[in-house]
């Protein structure tokens, strides 16, 4: 069978998709891991910031209690303790004593209550109000006093946050891409050589089998399969063997018989009319006897049963013996043959390869019009070999079904053919790991192209 094609081992698209979707979804997941984390820091920071709102409440009640209305205000002029840090600000309103304040410009108009809220205050050293923290509580002699802390605290974390962030992210998106394209690239080989199992597959090899994994995953289950698959397509390759053979012998047979008997009757019969059924009858018995053979070669080469006799050659070379060879007959139709020839080496089975030739230019020569170009040439990495005539063409829906087998189009029922040459040149393309397409000429006409791997 021939060998095994070169892969060139990349990421196909599906593994690109599969590497961006799992890119982003690291992203993401990274984006919100940063974002609950600063989350939860801002939350400590501000517990923290409230935490020292009510300690500095704390020492100056203490103050108070311990000397009065007058030493509160002592304390507070005197910014001793909590109170010096330049954060902080302190209001005190009502009572028996005029109000008095540190640090800001007015004293924010809120409720008493636990724990501390977040207003905004305007310090004498700035033209816009800042945010901050401020708690409120009322003395026992009917005092109202205020203290909060301003936001630069939490200014500095957002800052520090934001600087460091940067190189998180460039951290993360690092990662992010390198274990996404590992895991693509793990992926890709995997299904890569299983891929390339079923195209040995395809092709015809079928001792082939895949090693066996221990992982018992997803893939090791699709190996077992995948070798099951092999032997039981091998047995039945083998079981249509036997019948071919048992049937080529049982069909070339009474097809010889035929034939010999009809060659005895036209030298035994002296009657023009009787000579003339015989002839038609022996032409229509060699008739029988070529379908039965393309049947079976075709039947070979699509089960993977034919002998490898790959070689070197050019196909410029091949298709110009062809021309010579065909060119009485072209002539003798009244069909011009015209070569367009480039040198394209590939490693193919001649014999076969000048069968396919060879009925793609009968199927010209008989379905065609009168003029047929014959061109090789290497386009995308393929060898190509077109073969195209002016004549009526095959329609676009109809050109799938003729390659299969003794599928015969209307207008080609009237003229002698078992539908089986296009079917022939589409397995011979196949077994070369290549494919055949049929399209519009250039001119009007059907044009038949071979693409065969280097």
């Amino acid at each position: 069978m021939f060998g095994r094609a070169m892969h060139q081992r990349r990421l196909s698209p599906t593994m690109l998709r599969l590497v961006a979707a799992v890119f982003v979804l690291q992203l993401l997941s990274s984006a919100a891991a940063i974002f609950f984390l600063r989350t939860q820091m801002l939350d400590v920071v501000r517990a923290d910031r409230e935490d020292q709102v009510i300690d500095v409440r704390d020492d100056l009640l203490a103050a108070f209690y311990s000397g009065g209305r007058e030493s509160l205000d002592d304390f507070i002029r005197d910014q001793r303790g909590s109170v010096a840090d330049p954060g902080v600000f302190v209001a005190l309103a009502g009572g028996s004593a005029p109000a008095l304040t540190s640090n800001i410009d007015f004293v924010p108009a809120i409720a008493p209550g636990p724990r501390p809220q977040s207003v905004l205050v305007r310090r004498g050293d700035s033209a816009t109000d800042q945010e901050a923290l401020v708690l409120a509580t009322t003395l026992p002699d009917g005092a109202k006093l205020t203290v909060g802390l301003m936001g630069a605290s939490e200014r500095r974390f957002n800052l520090a946050f934001a600087a460091a962030i940067g190189l998180t992210i460039a951290v993360a998106v690092a990662l992010a891409l390198l274990s996404a394209v590992v895991l693509g690239v793990a992926i890709s080989s995997r299904t890569h050589e299983i891929a390339q199992a079923a195209e040995e597959l395809a092709a015809g090899n079928f001792g082939m089998r895949l090693a066996e994994g221990q992982s018992g995953d997803g893939f090791d289950h699709l190996r077992l399969q995948m070798n099951q698959m092999a032997e039981r397509i091998a047995s039945l390759v083998a079981e249509l063997g036997a019948v071919s053979g048992a049937l080529a012998h049982d069909l070339r047979s009474p097809v010889t018989r035929l034939s010999a008997a009809i060659d005895t009757a036209l030298a035994r019969v002296d009657e023009p009319g009787a000579i003339e059924a015989l002839q038609a009858a022996r032409a229509d018995a060699d008739g029988l006897r070529a379908m039965l053979e393309t049947a079976l070669e075709i039947s070979r080469l699509e089960g993977g049963t034919a002998q490898d006799r790959r070689v070197s050659l050019d196909l410029a070379t091949v298709v110009a013996d062809m021309a010579e060879l065909y060119e009485p007959l072209a002539e003798q139709s009244g069909v011009t043959m015209t070569l367009d020839l480039a040198p394209a080496w590939i490693m193919a089975d001649r014999e076969l390869i000048s069968r396919a030739l060879a009925n793609a230019i009968d199927n010209a020569l008989k379905y065609g019009g009168t003029a047929i170009t014959l061109r090789t040439c290497v386009a995308e990495g393929e060898a190509v070999l077109e073969v195209a005539d002016n004549g009526p063409g095959i329609a676009p829906e109809d050109r799938p079904r003729v390659i299969e087998r003794f599928v015969r189009l209307d207008n080609a029922r009237t003229l002698p053919g078992g539908g089986l040459g296009l079917s022939m040149v589409n397995a011979v393309a196949r077994l070369h790991r290549g494919r055949l397409e049929l399209g519009e000429a250039a001119g009007g006409g059907l044009s038949l192209t071979l693409h065969l791997p280097r």
